[in-house]
């Protein structure tokens, strides 16, 4: 059974006369530094001059240039986008690492696939938070705390473990768990999830009831746009997938566990996730997603483009005005 670490098999103690570094003020850097502040530890702040740079500033931090960031502090979070990590890893952190320093990536994609090869006198360690950058914070500020999973890809010093829990104790993941895991588990895994078509069958469920004749307003509310989806999300992050069908009626029981089997095929769907699963492991999906970035992101903006213009986009505006979610503009006066 996999392994599970908690506040007391943490110790802040691991971290004395480390400063820690986080490289990038976005959407896990701004609360994780945060959190690491409010436990005691304040992070420097590295970030390119921007609007997050400010945001940083309005928070009470000094952001500095990353370069200098990489060259003071001894623990660095890389929490920049993974698409950028490794030009950024190789013009402005790379040169500054000392024996001993510490690289802590949320996600394994980068380490996994090879595009940053840390040099062998370092730790590399994960700390990947199940949970959005607000989640993050909201979480800690509750006491409640989230789960991680971690990994040591390498160690150094000797003492990556440690150091890995005391920074998971410091942004208040250990809280509730942190769960021993590899760069590669944490990246096919997360990279499944991603990859699979719950939008599309999102908007055939749509394109089908407006078939049938029903109302696009009524079908968005039922599918999503009430916040019940949110609520249900919830629910089984409190009592479990199944499990929370109990707080639902006996139509909605039959409906779900056993009438939906009808239209399910699970031998055909583990095929299809085991090949999906194939060609992350294998790099066919790193290959297509490397050569998108080079050629300027184009077929994302066409698709971007394509699902923008579909009648099921235009009712969610028109719904999302009527329920104030969209600012109406102001009419022009005529003279």
């Amino acid at each position: 059974m996999a392994k599970f670490y908690f506040d007391d098999d943490a110790d802040l103690s691991a971290l004395e006369g480390s400063l820690v570094g986080i490289i990038g003020y976005g959407n896990q850097g701004r609360s994780q530094a945060l959190n690491l502040r409010d436990s005691g530890i304040t992070p420097l702040i590295g970030n390119l001059d921007d609007a997050y740079a400010e945001q940083a500033r309005k928070d009470g931090f000094d952001p500095r240039p990353i370069p200098e960031v990489a060259g003071r502090a001894n623990a660095v979070f890389l929490l920049i986008p993974d698409e950028v990590q490794p030009q950024v890893y190789r013009d402005m952190i790379h040169a500054h690492l000392k024996p001993g320093n510490l690289l802590c990536f949320a996600h394994g994609y980068n380490i996994q696939f090879g595009f940053i090869e840390p040099p062998a006198f370092v730790d590399v360690v994960m700390i990947a938070p199940r949970m959005l950058g607000r989640g993050v914070r909201e979480a800690f500020v509750k006491g409640v705390g989230f789960p991680s999973l971690i990994a040591v890809q390498q160690d150094y010093s000797q003492k990556a473990l440690a150091r890995t829990l005391a920074l998971s104790k410091g942004i208040g993941s250990t809280r509730m768990g942190v769960l021993m895991s590899s760069f590669e588990e944490e990246t096919v895994i997360d990279l499944l999830g991603e990859h699979q078509p719950a939008l599309y069958a999102l908007r055939a469920e749509y394109e089908a009831l407006v078939e049938a004749g029903y109302s696009p307003e009524a079908i968005l509310l039922d599918l999503y746009a009430s916040g019940e989806s949110a609520v249900w999300a919830q629910a089984a992050a409190d009592l479990g997938s199944f499990d929370r069908m109990k707080l639902a009626s006996h139509t909605a029981q039959f409906g779900h566990l056993v009438w939906a089997q009808r239209q399910f095929d699970p031998e055909r769907t583990r095929e299809r996730l085991r090949t999906m699963i194939q060609d992350i492991k294998s790099g066919i999906f790193t290959r297509e997603w490397t050569e998108e970035q080079r050629t300027g992101l184009v077929r994302l903006q066409q698709v971007w483009a394509q699902n923008r213009a579909h009648p099921m986009m235009e009712a969610e505006e028109r719904l999302y005005r009527i329920l104030g979610r969209r600012r109406i503009p102001a009419k022009k006066t005529v003279r």
